[in-house]
């Protein structure tokens, strides 16, 4: 029997750097779990998850909150969505099963994506000059979701809240991602 003990690591290094009115931090304090929705099931589905935590499946490209704030829903598919949560623990997807009680499919993404997150008075106009949607928010309120391309890196991102976004790629592509930011923060500042 080995001695060998498997220890959690982030992407890219629990990184965080401060620039004049932008943050870019690596989230590293967040789970992410995909719950895919069995074919025809869909209502029995979102009853049993609003009946254990108050939520709801959202709108195409739209979130929802748990009554409590903890966990976060975002629909980017017809048969899926993401849960976006607060968990410490090895066994993200059986929490969530149990805690949604849903005859769904659970599956942790956590160490699959590097999550960074971009805040502060001018977060958007840094992510305006590489992000190819539009995110002012007037059409991209908070609460909004979307997959798109990024410096040719494939990338969900997230508005949770007035001056802040979540963006998320491939882990691979994380350092490649983490350095389109700066060199963006850079340009506008």
């Amino acid at each position: 029997m080995s001695d060998y003990i498997l220890e959690k690591e982030s992407a890219l290094e629990g990184a965080e750097h401060e620039f004049n009115g932008v943050n870019v931090s690596e989230v590293t304090d967040k789970s992410l779990v995909m719950v895919a929705i069995p074919r025809g099931t869909l209502a029995d589905v979102e009853s049993a998850i609003k009946k254990s935590c108050g939520l709801s499946i959202p709108k195409m490209e739209q979130s929802t909150e748990s009554s409590d704030s903890s966990i976060t829903l975002w629909r980017l598919q017809n048969s899926q969505v993401l849960a976006y949560f607060s968990y410490d623990g090895d066994d993200s997807e059986s929490y969530l099963k149990s805690k949604f009680n849903a005859s769904a499919y659970f599956t942790d993404q956590s160490d699959t994506w590097a999550m960074i997150r971009v805040n502060g008075p001018k977060s958007r106009e840094v992510l305006e000059r590489i992000c190819p949607i539009n995110i002012d928010p007037e059409v991209f309120p908070v609460g909004s979701v979307s997959r798109t391309v990024m410096e040719h890196i494939g990338t969900i991102i997230f508005r949770d809240g007035d001056d802040s976004y979540v963006l998320l790629t491939m882990r691979s592509f994380g350092r490649s991602m983490l350095h389109a930011i700066e060199v963006s923060v850079k340009n506008v500042l």
